[in-house]
Order: structure tokens, then C-alpha cells, then sequence
């Protein structure tokens, strides 16, 4: 079997890539606090991660996937939403906790594996939480755009909410109460800049969402 960086190292790949789909400058700080470690223990990592050339750091401290670094992230971004489908899809557990889970699973799975458990998926082409699956041909709608930018007015669909916000699994769970999921529309009533907080309507209530949340989640407007 071919040589795999460690549960540790796969673990950073897959969230640089996740930062990499967001923010423009990736440095060190970003990731201990992403990951809830030590600064130190970042570092460390990290120049295992540059020696193993997995990843490049310039002259400004910033952090980029090498082009062996991406592959091998994509894997693992491909593992973990695939395992998510599973959890969600086949055996029941609830959407705001299946990252968690996948987390503890995807660690275990090997390139076969991997292809018949989408092979059994029926090759999805996102994950439950509407995130492209590395591999598939799934595109985001032309009309897409994140929730942040939306006008008042605006009837829009959930298209996909950030893995940066899976981690929580308390506002995943109120996500999820309050339908923010794909494939479910709200109309946009209001935008408060002075608290930076967009309102949302739906047949099932009102809902209201900071800015920082609210520039995670994509939808699409109807």
C-alpha cells in the first residue's frame, strides 16, 4: 500500500485546503486556532509538512498546498465527505453531526475502500452539507453567491454551508433547527449593518444571522 502522511499531517492538508476555499492568506496563527493547538505544535508540523514538500511558505510566513500537498488533500477532503454521505444518508445520524464522526472514520480508509463506498453512494457528487466532492463534474449554480452578499428582498436557496463552520456542532444543530440546509429557501427581510446581522424568513420562522456566519454559507437566488 502506498505511503500516507500521518492522521496529524492529513488533518492540516484538509484544513489548509478548507482555508485555502475562503481566505486569502493562510499563516500559522490561523491554523492553532483553527485546529485548537499550540503555536508551537503548529510550527512543528508545519516544517515537517515544507520538508516533506507538501506544502510551501514564502517570504511573508503565508502557506500554500504543493501541488503533492493538494492531491493528497483532495483525498482526503474526497474520504471525509464520502464517509459524511454514508453517515447521513445510509445510516441515519443527524447532518449537524456527521462531520465529527466522519472525522474519527476517514482515517481508516484505504483507496479501495474509498471506491466502493462510492461506488455503494451511487458516486455523489457533494456531501450532505452541499460541498463538491473532489472527482465529481458537480458545479455551483451561476447564480451562486454567499448568504453575506445577498440583498433584502432576495428569495434565495441554500446551496452549501463552509466546512470552517462543521466544527461546531452547537451551530450546526441550530442551523439545521432553523433549516438553514441545502435545498431549503428563504426570503431575505432585512440587513442590520450596525449590528452586522442578516434576517431570514421562511414558512418556518425568522431567523437572524451574524455576518461572519452568514459569509459561509452559500446559496443561490431563485
Amino acid at each position: 500500500m502506498q505511503d500516507r502522511p500521518s492522521i496529524v499531517v492529513e488533518e492540516y492538508l484538509q484544513v489548509i485546503y478548507a482555508l485555502e476555499q475562503s481566505e486569502s492568506k493562510i499563516k500559522a496563527a490561523i491554523l492553532a486556532s483553527r485546529l485548537k493547538t499550540s503555536p508551537s505544535t503548529v510550527h512543528a508540523t508545519l516544517s515537517r509538512m515544507q520538508r516533506d514538500q507538501l506544502i510551501t511558505i514564502d517570504e511573508k510566513k503565508e502557506i500554500t498546498l504543493s501541488s503533492e500537498g493538494l492531491e493528497k488533500a483532495e483525498t482526503m477532503i474526497r474520504r471525509h465527505r464520502l464517509v459524511e454521505t454514508f453517515l447521513c444518508n445510509k445510516l441515519g445520524i443527524s447532518w449537524h453531526e456527521v462531520h465529527q464522526h466522519a472525522h474519527v472514520l476517514e482515517h481508516g480508509l484505504t483507496p479501495l475502500v474509498e471506491e466502493k463506498l462510492a461506488e455503494f453512494l451511487g458516486f455523489p457528487e457533494s456531501c450532505p452539507h452541499g460541498t463538491p466532492i473532489p472527482g465529481s463534474t458537480h458545479k455551483l449554480p451561476e447564480s451562486f453567491l454567499f448568504l453575506e452578499k445577498a440583498e433584502v428582498g432576495d428569495l434565495i436557496e441554500i446551496v452549501l454551508v463552509s466546512e470552517s463552520l462543521e466544527d461546531s456542532v452547537d451551530l450546526m444543530q441550530f442551523l439545521q433547527e432553523k433549516n438553514i440546509v441545502p435545498q431549503q429557501q428563504h426570503q431575505v427581510i432585512e440587513k442590520i449593518p450596525i449590528t452586522n446581522t442578516i434576517v431570514l424568513k421562511s414558512e418556518n420562522g425568522r431567523v437572524t444571522l451574524p455576518y461572519e456566519i452568514a459569509s459561509k454559507i452559500g446559496v443561490r437566488k431563485i
